[in-house]
């Protein structure tokens, strides 16, 4: 199973000095000591994971001090190496240290751009397609809130591309592409078309689907699948007063290794609900807590982060999927049932990965909680997005998965890209992984318009 309860131990001393310090070969070279020492078998199992962890960062933080400052200086006017700097301090840049260096996460300049509220402005080449998308989101919330839904049909193909370098000609590789499941805002999935025939197709209600296919590799080999859905939304005014009194308990357990009931957490909790007890208001509490404190910035692969939720509330920063899972841990801290829900984010200007939460709330039911967009909305002065995105959704969502960290069907054998989510697709050979410089990733949008009449009742 894709437990990763390990996860829960942490290593020996000496080794996560090496690896603070980015001396991956020392701290390899311990690993080996410790796996000949009379150690319990979950300890070496994080030892292993540890290796692979290691061998992440170094493929993600790529940039040394000066080409960081070179690539900034090329894309926004007038940037100083003060302005580097303080960058690093505000969390904007996000950097680790490789052999005792610092480095720049390879993303780090998307990050600066998208996030800080003046660097954008400083652009040389803008890109008036941001302001498009933008707007679309903005009139298509407001047509929610004024007519109390909205409906889109969505046609995509999506896949990957397997690089010339990966390809080991003759042998098996398995092959995962996420497609769209059931969910209370997803109905009418058809898979239209397929590059090779489909080996299985999980059941439309898996926790995280996917088409699977198994060949043999000829070269640089490319599989897809085309399908079409329906994102049918509905609006759900609040009122805090019209909650009932018994509420349920299913999903608020734990789920190691991240949703994790640990003191501080436990503790941020008590301290952000204070001596509330109406759910709801519990919830848009620990809404609000991490709208208006946890900044978003671009994080290393998730396989890299050994407690992502606590990661977001010591650092106060993190992606869509990092702030949405704070949330559904908080949450279930709370006694407030809540999971998760990703895939992609699919408009009619582009397509990309993203992660947000549901949470239950009688007489309501669940309820949809988009952290990352309604903080968007909160560090701009929107105040009608960020309310908007507590309780309900836009309609331009491919819905995956409906649970973190779960297994595929059929189960994968070797470590996953993400082993906790699956938006862009995973694949392996029969005896051993492809990670993410394998392969390239194909979304291509075929067709996205409105339904303008809506059939039948909305998906309970």
């Amino acid at each position: 199973m894709n437990t990763l309860k390990s996860l829960v131990v942490d290593v020996p001393e000496d080794v996560k000095k090496l690896v603070t310090y980015g001396d991956f070969n020392g701290a390899e070279e311990l690993i080996d000591i410790y796996m000949k020492r009379n150690i319990p078998p979950i300890l070496k199992e994080r030892l292993t994971f540890e290796r692979h962890r290691m061998n992440r960062l170094k493929n993600e933080y790529i940039y040394s001090y000066d080409q960081a400052l070179k690539m900034a200086g090329e894309k926004i006017k007038d940037f100083t190496k003060e302005e580097l700097d303080e960058l690093r301090k505000e969390r904007y840049a996000d950097w680790a240290y490789i052999d005792g260096k610092v480095m720049f996460h390879k993303r780090f300049l998307e990050n600066i751009i998208k996030i800080h509220p003046e660097m954008e402005k400083r652009l040389i080449d803008r890109n008036d397609e941001d302001a498009k998308k933008a707007q679309v989101l903005e009139d298509t919330i407001d047509e929610i809130i004024n007519e109390g839904q909205k409906s889109f049909f969505i046609h995509l193909k999506t896949g990957i591309k397997l690089k010339k370098e990966y390809a080991k000609t003759g042998e098996t590789i398995r092959v995962y592409l996420p497609i769209p499941k059931k969910a209370q805002q997803i109905r009418n999935i058809k898979i239209l078309n397929t590059s090779h025939k489909p080996k299985f197709i999980s059941p439309e209600d898996y926790p995280q689907r996917t088409i699977y296919f198994e060949e043999k590799v000829k070269g640089e080999d490319i599989f897809t699948v085309e399908y079409s859905y329906e994102n049918h939304i509905k609006y759900n005014e609040l009122d805090f007063t019209n909650v009932s009194d018994i509420q349920p308990n299913f999903y608020t357990e734990e789920w190691l290794p991240h949703i994790r009931f640990t003191p501080f957490l436990v503790s941020l909790t008590e301290e952000i609900i204070g001596e509330e007890t109406n759910p709801l208001k519990k919830a848009r509490k620990i809404y609000d807590y991490i709208t208006q404190n946890v900044q978003y910035s671009f994080v290393r692969q998730y396989a890299g982060i050994l407690n992502i939720p606590e990661y977001a509330a010591y650092n106060l920063k993190g992606d869509c999927g990092v702030q949405a899972l704070l949330f559904i841990t908080l949450c279930r801290i709370a006694g407030i049932p809540a999971r998760w829900q990703s895939g992609l984010y699919v408009n009619p200007f582009s397509i990309g990965c993203h992660d947000w939460a549901e949470f239950y709330i009688e007489p309501y039911g669940w309820l949809f909680a988009d952290l990352s967009f309604g903080g968007s909305g909160y560090r701009r002065g929107n105040e009608k997005k960020w309310n908007f995105y507590f309780g309900n959704l836009d309609p331009f969502r491919m819905v995956a998965n409906s649970a973190f960290q779960y297994d595929f069907l059929p189960q994968k054998n070797y470590l996953r890209i993400d082993p906790y989510d699956n938006q862009v697709g995973e694949a392996e050979y029969i005896d051993e992984g492809i990670y993410s410089e394998g392969f390239e990733s194909i979304m291509k949008i075929i067709d996205i318009h409105e339904i303008k009449k809506q059939i039948g009742p909305y998906p309970a």
